[in-house]
């Protein structure tokens, strides 16, 4: 902002800021006005608004009140132009905010794939996580990015990793029923019958949704069908209880134990009666 010279009585001047919100584009600005100029263009992914802004001295490890620096703001936004730009300037790759994203963790989340790859290039480390030890693949797998789930193993990412929830990338691929990205993480050599959170395996976790290509997916890998998780609870007890007929129709036919029982001594035909899926129990001796 310019200051307005205010003349008020024996020739004393005031000057007065409110003359003008913003500096016009050939007008210098202030150093702090400059660094949020610069993390609001890096957001919009204006490249040439950021470029000129460089030229007047901000930093480009300016952070907003979040922890965001303008690379953060430009990486979440899938603007790979403006990417570059500020790393060609000397932006930190894995500089992160408050949560400890770092620009690639927010491209994952977001599913922009040639930002990712740029940032890989420059030496982002993939197997980096946030607050909720969340890694780029996790957050590639739950958004369902498959080019960017592809790329992301090509470069080193660890299948293995489990965040607070107990969940990994395979659980999540589970989960979502997506096989192409399974299929990715099944080919890297994941233990298939491996527990997470609850003792739940993925093939719980597909089941409880009744996602059929990828229970189908998961047993042809050699998921067990019987395995119990901490509850005490089968793949075909969890279906079951969800609802989910062609997925116990499934689980049956793979073998699947009926006469199992929890430690409240229910069978999957149980949970199925007790949730209201006459359908589902109808199943049972029937297979």
């Amino acid at each position: 902002m310019r200051p307005c010279p205010v003349i008020l009585s024996r020739g004393v001047v005031l000057l007065v800021l409110a003359c003008g919100s913003f500096a016009r584009a050939d007008e210098p600005v202030d150093s702090r006005e400059a660094n949020f100029l610069l993390l609001d263009a890096a957001r919009d992914g204006d490249a040439a608004a950021v470029e000129r802004l460089l030229n007047e001295g901000p930093s480009v490890k300016t952070r907003n009140r979040f922890g965001a620096t303008p690379l953060i703001q430009a990486a979440r936004g899938g603007h790979t132009a403006v990417v570059r730009t500020l790393l060609a300037a000397g932006a930190e790759v894995d500089q992160a905010n408050l949560e400890q994203k770092t620009p690639l963790l927010e491209t994952a989340r977001n599913g922009h794939l040639e930002t990712a790859r740029v940032l890989i290039q420059n030496g982002s480390e993939v197997n980096r996580v946030d607050l909720q030890l969340l890694s780029p693949l996790m957050h590639a797998v739950f958004g369902g990015h498959v080019p960017l789930v592809r790329l992301l193993l090509e470069s080193g990412a660890n299948v293995e990793l489990v965040d607070r929830t107990g969940k990994s990338a395979l659980v999540y691929a589970a989960a979502a029923g997506n096989v192409e990205i399974l299929a990715l993480i099944l080919d890297r050599g994941v233990e298939v019958n491996e527990r997470f959170g609850n003792e739940l395996t993925a093939l719980m976790w597909a089941a409880g949704y009744g996602h059929l290509d990828a229970i189908e997916m998961l047993l042809a890998a050699g998921a067990q069908v019987d395995l119990l998780d901490k509850r005490g609870m089968t793949a075909l007890m969890i279906a079951s209880g969800q609802g989910h007929a062609a997925a116990v129709r499934k689980l049956l036919a793979a073998g699947a134990d009926e006469s199992l029982k929890d430690p409240a001594g229910k069978t999957a035909r149980d949970h199925a009666a007790a949730a209201g899926y006459p359908t589902v129990v109808d199943l049972f001796g029937a297979h």
